[in-house]
């Protein structure tokens, strides 16, 4: 499977969830950053509302908060270019987020690609065909738009979708 129909794949699973916007500090500060653009060897902070819902349970689990997360290009030259993100912070009360669930496999470094539309496309454990996933691997593959800092992010377990997640992000803290 083709990464690109992969990606296809997970976008038809999503849910449509209502991500809580970000509060607006002052009347005249803008509501999202410029477009992403990630330069080799510049860290990138990226903070973001969101909302995630945990599907594998019996009673569908919502919660919501704030995820930090630090992107670094590294390799411009592979094809797609590549690089790594951790999670830098998290909100306690967040609990369905990526950034608990993947929080010590993140904690330090995690792989992500750039798409040829200048999408950031962040894996863990790494990236992997969902057809390849053995019963009770975890997968996730959370991407980030770089024209509307959009974040939408599904977590596998083998096969199945264990969790969903979406919001907005800004460039900074």
């Amino acid at each position: 499977m083709t990464l690109g129909r992969h990606c296809g794949l997970v976008a038809a699973a999503f849910i449509v969830l209502s991500a809580p916007a970000f509060a607006d500090p002052s009347p005249s500060a803008p509501l999202q950053s410029a477009p992403l653009k990630l330069e080799p060897a510049k860290p990138v902070e990226l903070t973001c509302r969101s909302k995630s819902v945990v599907v594998s349970t019996n009673a569908a689990n919502a919660t919501n908060g704030n995820l930090t997360l630090t992107l670094v290009l590294k390799d411009t030259a592979a094809k797609p270019a590549t690089g790594a993100w951790r999670i830098a912070a998290v909100d306690p009360a967040h609990t369905g987020s990526l950034g608990q669930r993947e929080g010590k496999t993140c904690a330090e470094t995690c792989p992500l690609t750039l798409a040829a539309d200048g999408n950031v496309e962040l894996w863990s454990p790494a990236p992997k065909a969902i057809d390849k996933l053995a019963d009770g691997e975890w997968l996730l593959l959370a991407v980030v738009k770089a024209a509307t800092l959009d974040l939408r992010a599904t977590t596998f377990s083998g096969k199945q979708i264990e969790s969903l997640e979406e919001g907005t992000c800004r460039v900074g803290s």
